[in-house]
Order: C-alpha cells, then structure tokens, then sequence
C-alpha cells in the first residue's frame, strides 16, 4: 500500500504558505501583546492533519521522531533565522515590520529542508508522506518561532529607541495601533 497525503490537506498546505508569504511582504504594525492566535489555530489544523494520516499509515518510532523532530526543531530555528531578516520601522509609538526578500528566500529554504527530510524517512523504510502531512504543522511552528522573536526584537528596538522606560507590560496593549476615529 502506498501512503498518500489527500488533495485536500495540499492545496491547504499550498493555500496557507501563499497566505503567510503575501502577509509577510506587507507592512503591519507589531503589536505590543504577542499574537499567537495564527499559529496556534495553523497549529491544531496541521495536528490533525498528522494525526489523521498516522491513523491510516504505519510510521515506526523513528519516523514519528524525523517528522516531530523536523517540526519542532527545524521549525524554530529557521523561525528564528528568519526573524532577523525582518525589517523593523520605527512607526509612531510602535515598531512596523516587514519581511525582506531573503526572508522570502529563508521560507523557501526552510521549506525545502523539511521536505528534504522526506529521504531521511526513506532510507528508515518509512512513508515518505509522512513529510508532507506534517507541512503545515512545521509551519505553524516556524511561524510562531519566527513571531515571537521579531515581537522580541520589537520590544528591544523601543527600548534603544525610547529609552529603558519602555518594557513589555508597561505600555497599553492598544497603545501600538492605530487610532479608531
């Protein structure tokens, strides 16, 4: 039996990285509360995603742990490779940020080494499926990695630009966006 992904988990997959490299080339306005609701909901989806084809597929210990592994780990730290291509701007009381080009060219890359794994999974006699069906999964995380330390860096990049008084809770949560008429 041969262990394919559905259709429909890819062009998710495929839909969800298009959407994240469109919002990564825009401007937006770091906000001084850490978002976390994108990953954690791309997160739960690309679980169940995994889950769903570890329940028709047999994987072995060792090609749970490569598929995990790459998540967990390859997942954060070109999150966090990513981060600091991030063009920060100074933006009224806040910070705005951008994705650069070689951000752009990190996602790729990042990409490519978690599908790339997929030969490691073969040489363990695995499905090398197995790879695909945890994408989004390696995205949510490499998502949020990379979020948290532009957040970070955001905080950072206030602090040099308006002094140490400024500090993760001492500012209303609201105070970096725009003003509501």
């Amino acid at each position: 039996m041969v262990a394919r992904v559905s259709v429909f988990d890819l062009v998710v997959d495929a839909l969800v990285f298009a959407w994240i490299l469109y919002r990564q080339r825009g401007v937006r306005r770091v906000r001084l509360r850490f978002g976390r609701r994108v990953p954690i909901i791309l997160s739960l989806v690309g679980l169940a995603q995994f889950v769903h084809f570890t329940e028709n597929h047999s994987l072995g210990t060792e090609v749970t742990a490569v598929a995990i592994g790459s998540c967990l780990v390859g997942g954060a730290v070109f999150g966090a490779i990513r981060a600091v291509s991030v063009i920060l701007t100074p933006l009224g009381k806040g910070v705005a940020a951008q994705a650069s080009w070689l951000t752009i060219a990190l996602w790729l890359a990042s990409i490519a080494a978690h599908f790339a794994m997929s030969g490691f999974v073969s040489s363990l006699h695995g499905p090398v499926d197995v790879i695909a069906a945890s994408a989004l999964l390696y995205m949510a995380i490499s998502l949020g990695a990379q979020n948290a330390v532009v957040h970070r860096r955001a905080i950072r990049f206030l602090r040099t630009s308006y002094g140490p008084t400024v500090r993760a809770g001492t500012v209303d949560a609201r105070s970096w966006e725009e003003p509501r008429d």
